[in-house]
């Protein structure tokens, strides 16, 4: 008889599991292990320590350039990532130049204007207002939140204003004609995509020529620019890099012209690495990108090699790529000024899953998932939009990202 009663009991504890098993569903597991970065309307990130403690650079994405949200909610989870997890360094999509030699000016730029000296035109919004205020403020603690930029092109005149001033004592014609000279760049870009090989040559060579006798000039003249408190080591080694990434990344023959895109990605990267391994090493960085520039790995149907995929190569499991995405509202399309209504609600769409949850700002880490019957899709092919990237774009998120992190609504960022 107490055979018959245990073996009752196996069954029924079989039976049981099974119908637990059944009840749960693809979109109950997704609510069930997303994670609310933004209960009742107030950001907690504090649920986010375990997943990041232990990473050295954590990359945030942004499947927009002109989502406001994103912008206030990166600012928040900089700020937290500095004061409680050890970030030391901001890291941020703008010209290298501009962005650190700015910063090491610091002490004499406010908040606003560090801001406006620095960053792209889409970034200079309200929403990253406090992020300015609190680089400014921590600058002068004995934990100050670095703040550096790693882009090829230049995102403000801040860069070109410092070299004329330098060169003016030193060659005036030189100073007085570099500014002019160095818009070569937009010449040379436009006439790539108007397909015109004859303007394109002669102002991407203007460009060149431009940036390499700058460069050696300010190189001839780099100890007594030192001794006159121009210039610190720290300046002449980001001036010098500057201007030899301005010669690289158009240093292309018209039939390579298109490369240039996939180019920007790797010195990028490179710049990145210097910065990581030279400048600050041994710091724990956060990154500021779009999401195709942080990414771990391509989208599907895409061959080039991107910024994040040198970066995750090179540091492995220290790099953590966070893709951002949002399900509704209006996007600032920067090239044409206009504001473009979206709503991601295709049954593949991954904003339209992370909305099903319910929550504001639900998140989930990706970098241990493992496949099973309830996340199964998250290794398979959805879709997005990324308005920088086309629109409607397809991946597969646990090849693409560590993490993703979705927003139910944003409006175009608050410009002055």
């Amino acid at each position: 008889m107490k055979r018959y009663i245990i073996i009752l009991l196996i069954v029924l504890g079989s039976i049981k599991l099974a119908c637990s098993q059944k009840q749960v569903s693809p979109p109950d597991w997704l609510n069930e292990n997303t994670i609310e970065l933004q209960p009742n309307g107030v950001y907690d990130f504090s649920k986010l320590k375990d997943v990041l403690k232990n990473r050295r650079i954590v990359a945030l994405g942004e499947s927009s350039h002109g989502l406001g949200k994103y912008y206030e909610m990166k600012s928040e989870l900089v700020m937290y990532l500095h004061k409680e997890l050890g970030y030391e360094v901001l890291a941020m999509e703008g010209g290298l130049g501009d962005i650190n030699l700015a910063y090491a000016d610091i002490d004499t730029i406010s908040p606003k204007n560090l801001r406006d000296y620095t960053l792209f035109g889409n970034f200079k919004a309200q929403e990253v207002d406090t992020l300015f205020s609190y680089i400014k403020e921590t600058h002068s603690s004995n934990k100050p939140l670095i703040y550096a930029g790693y882009d090829t092109q230049f995102s403000s005149n801040y860069f070109i204003t410092k070299i004329v001033r330098l060169l003016a004592p030193i060659n005036k014609t030189m100073s007085d004609s570099f500014s002019t000279r160095l818009y070569s760049f937009q010449k040379s870009f436009q006439a790539a995509r108007n397909n015109d090989s004859i303007t394109y040559i002669k102002h991407r060579n203007i460009f060149i020529k431009n940036a390499n006798e700058a460069n050696l000039l300010i190189k001839e003249n780099k100890d007594s620019l030192i001794q006159a408190k121009a210039i610190t080591e720290e300046d002449y080694q980001i001036i010098q890099r500057t201007l030899e990434m301005f010669v690289k990344s158009t240093n292309l023959s018209y039939a390579d012209r298109y490369k240039a895109i996939e180019l920007r990605d790797e010195l990028m990267a490179e710049n990145l690495i210097w910065l990581l391994d030279e400048m600050y090493p041994d710091k724990k960085t956060i990154v500021w990108a779009h999401n195709a520039h942080v990414e771990k790995n391509s989208q599907e149907d895409y061959n080039s090699k991107l910024m994040g995929h040198y970066l995750k190569e090179k540091y492995k499991e220290d790099y953590y790529a966070l893709g951002l995405f949002a399900y509704e509202g209006n996007a600032y399309q920067f090239w044409t000024k206009d504001a473009i209504p979206f709503k991601n609600n295709d049954s593949t769409a991954i904003e339209n899953r992370f909305f099903k949850t319910g929550k504001t700002a639900p998140f989930l880490d990706l970098s241990s998932l493992k496949s099973n019957n309830y996340t199964q899709w998250l290794f398979e092919t959805n879709t997005a939009f990324e308005l920088e990237n086309g629109g409607a774009i397809s991946f597969i998120p646990t090849h693409r990202f560590d993490g993703i992190l979705s927003v139910k609504f944003s409006e175009i960022p608050t410009y002055d």
